[in-house]
């Protein structure tokens, strides 16, 4: 029999599918874990919710002070985890949910020489009915048993529906005290920074564990938020840092990433949080991100096309 040997580590500040969550936890076949909850000053009175499952799960509950999310995010995932002592981690959420294997599914795939699994996922919305959008991106998120630190970050740049939501990965601790997360503003593209840098020296790659996760897009998630004019600036703002990390990381490591997949990417990231961008303003982005561009209205008629969904394959010669 295995010990307990898994933290589910769950920062949480909403009250509205909390309960769905933890429901979820106790439906799993294998209940090895104990569940740690970072109430984030809150507004909403989430231990009343927590309490209900006292006697059916291990779980340790803690409010802080200080709503810490609202000005770093990855900090306040970094002191819900600093709660616990076990060796892997599962940095969870508190509006979605597992299958009731998934607990089972990861003790069966251990293995010591790996320290980085990721789930499959599915996108489900405010009802927890699977979002059909996302259903045709199937075949780019079925991967058996491992994805590449290099095709992990070259589908992401991509922006092709292969998925990668924070609730998805397991780490061992030893990751985690060597790194902590990578930091940008409301932790976007945090999660796949640090993905990325604990699957480096995971061999090179993320290990695929065959069990669903469902990470809900509800429109009152940071994720779903595009309509806040600080949102808004804070995401452009940590894109152009994303960028000018992934460059300098995927060097370090030897990992070829060519410019023009860096400029589709924050491309689309200027389309889905702008409705319009004047010539001035992206040029100043793309040097901010320090990537070479040979004619700037070239590529933003390219963001114009985006808008029109006429995609051309600007990326023949980047894959």
């Amino acid at each position: 029999m295995i010990r307990n040997k898994l933290a589910i580590i769950i920062p949480a500040y909403k009250a509205e599918y909390l309960e769905e969550t933890l429901s979820s936890l106790c439906k799993q076949s294998d209940l090895r874990f104990t569940v740690y909850i970072g109430d984030d000053a809150s507004p909403y009175e989430l231990k009343d919710i927590v309490d209900r499952f006292k006697d059916k799960l291990s779980i340790i509950y803690c409010r802080f002070e200080t709503n810490l999310g609202a000005i770093s995010l990855t900090k306040q995932w970094e002191r819900c985890v600093d709660l616990s002592n076990e060796e892997w981690i599962w940095l969870f959420s508190d509006d979605d949910t597992m299958d009731k294997n998934a607990v089972q599914v990861f003790y069966d795939s251990l293995d010591e020489n790996f320290k980085l699994y990721k789930f499959q996922t599915q996108v489900i919305d405010d009802k927890g009915d699977l979002n059909p959008y996302y259903q045709k991106f199937h075949d780019r998120n079925n991967f058996n048993d491992l994805i590449s630190s290099t095709d992990f970050i070259r589908n992401r740049l991509l922006c092709n529906g292969f998925r990668s939501f924070a609730v998805e990965y397991i780490f061992h601790r030893s990751l985690y005290q060597k790194f902590k997360f990578v930091d940008f503003p409301l932790a976007w593209g945090s999660d796949d920074a640090t993905w990325l840098l604990y699957s480096l020296v995971n061999h090179g790659q993320i290990n695929i564990l065959a069990a669903q996760v469902y990470w809900r897009y509800s429109g009152i998630n940071i994720s779903s938020d595009s309509k806040s004019l600080l949102v808004v600036e804070k995401k452009i703002a940590a894109a152009i840092q994303y960028v000018k990390w992934i460059k300098a990381t995927t060097r370090d490591y030897n990992i070829v990433i060519p410019d023009t997949l860096l400029l589709h990417w924050i491309s689309i990231q200027i389309v889905s949080l702008r409705s319009e961008i004047g010539y001035a303003e992206f040029k100043n982005v793309i040097r901010n991100s320090t990537l070479n561009i040979d004619n700037f209205k070239l590529w933003l008629t390219y963001i114009k096309m985006i808008k029109r969904r006429q995609f051309i394959n600007l990326l023949k010669n980047s894959r």
